[in-house]
């Protein structure tokens, strides 16, 4: 059994993270309690089993967007496991893990505190999907109309080749009407001399 005290640095007030601590905790049947602590930072008693402890520890630090500062980000994880001289003995036995709100706090007060810091990781947890979701569909845009620029290009090719070909083909039938008009007008002319040849005879 590993009972310790841990000291969270970070953006780890207003931000759900005590919230998300008792979950994970629960998660990992790890008892204790977290609580907000001076300079920002958050404090947890723990006692749990020496093979969980570090997963337990590693699943606690939470890195988010460091631009975003609605969102949880630990920078440092400092342990004082029992035996180390920063470890000071826990204000309780513990049977569960909870939420250490302090004394001037009605239950009720306590559990809408709660609800509402779940809320805000629920909510952070949210964004994170929205902006994988609208990376995704950027990326599609992006695809979509890279795919009906290549579409356009090879429209514009098949044209282009569809008019050298009737240029091709109709630049001789042009040439050959040019030619048969000439000889129309020859034999007009032709005709014209022939008809005057006879009048006057």
């Amino acid at each position: 059994m590993v009972r310790a005290r841990i000291i969270v640095k970070g953006r780890v007030q207003g931000v759900g993270y005590r919230a998300l601590v008792k979950q994970i905790a629960m998660g990992f049947k790890v008892k204790g309690m977290v609580r907000n602590a001076e300079e920002g930072n958050v404090e947890l008693f723990c006692e749990c089993d020496d093979r969980l402890f570090d997963k337990f520890s590693e699943t606690i630090k939470v890195k988010g967007d460091p631009q975003d500062m609605l969102s949880i980000s630990v920078n440092e994880l400092n342990v004082y496991k029992e035996g180390n001289k920063n470890y000071v003995n826990p204000p309780t036995e513990f049977k569960t893990f909870y939420i250490d709100y302090g004394d001037k706090l009605t239950q009720f007060e306590k559990e809408s505190l709660e609800r509402s810091e779940l809320a805000i990781v629920a909510f952070d947890s949210m964004k994170k999907e929205t902006r994988k979701g609208s990376g995704c569909v950027k990326d599609k845009i992006v695809d979509g109309h890279n795919s009906l620029k290549e579409e356009q290009r090879g429209m514009h090719q098949d044209m282009n080749l569809s008019f050298d070909r009737l240029d091709e083909k109709y630049g001789e039938f042009a040439k050959k009407m040019d030619s048969m008009d000439k000889s129309i007008k020859e034999m007009k002319d032709l005709f014209a001399k022939l008809v005057n040849h006879f009048v006057k005879e």
